[in-house]
């Protein structure tokens, strides 16, 4: 279980790495986010998502593989073995629509001035970020027999999806596009103003935070727990 180990604190560390840039990026703009600010290079929101989002999705990466080749060697564990596959399939479909859906289409919004491209575009990433809040759900569940930690588990999925989907689909709604023009050619880049601290938003943050706080404690208590094993694996 050793290596199984090491995937989950590499999970625990791009989580909490996810939780940092998320939380200062809301202190840093004040809780109000404007396309024209985060636009900017040199806006601390922008470099923080640019050098540690990275990161945090390279370690996801690592720790999906890890758990999911460990896996195999845990012959009494076929769940795991499943939910842990499906993790890693529901991250190649996170992949693709974000990549091979969502920027395409964004990309089409902004060329041709198509506002609904755009929030197609939004909506895709939306499910994408479904598919991403139940991987650290699918990546451990299956190796926690503990009643109290699978139900800390719903739990987390359930908190950080009610309160992070909201988070991402009540703006797409208010999502305009504003003409700009770069050498001489036209594009329309989105334009939109996000107050984080107005209603309904502090609810939906609250609860997506606290999906992903408890995420990460049920994580660290796993991976104490597989610490303390010195035997072939048995259920805990």
């Amino acid at each position: 279980m050793k290596s199984t180990r090491v995937g989950l604190l590499l999970m625990l560390l791009s989580m909490s790495l996810s939780e940092v840039v998320s939380l200062s990026f809301l202190v840093s703009t004040g809780g109000k986010l404007a396309s024209e600010s985060i636009a900017s290079p040199f806006n601390i929101a922008t470099i923080l998502v640019s050098f540690l989002e990275p990161v945090a999705l390279l370690l996801e990466i690592i720790a999906i593989i890890i758990v999911v080749s460990d896996s195999k060697r845990l012959t009494e564990t076929g769940i795991h073995r499943r939910l842990a596959l499906t993790a890693g399939l529901l991250f190649i479909a996170w992949a693709i629509l974000n990549f091979i859906v969502y920027l395409p289409l964004s990309l089409l919004g902004m060329k041709t001035g198509s506002l609904q491209s755009v929030r197609l575009a939004l909506a895709t990433k939306t499910i994408a970020a479904l598919f991403q809040y139940s991987i650290p759900f699918l990546l451990v569940y299956g190796i926690a027999s503990d009643s109290r930690i699978k139900l800390a588990l719903w739990v987390a999925l359930i908190l950080t999806i009610l309160g992070g989907l909201e988070v991402i689909v009540t703006p797409i709604t208010g999502v305009g596009l504003k003409q700009v023009a770069v050498q001489g050619n036209k594009f329309y880049v989105p334009r939109y103003e996000i107050d984080y601290t107005s209603w309904p938003y502090p609810v939906f943050l609250v609860l997506s935070h606290s999906g992903g706080i408890l995420y990460m404690l049920v994580y660290a208590t796993m991976i104490r727990k597989l610490s303390s094993i010195r035997q072939p694996y048995h259920h805990y």
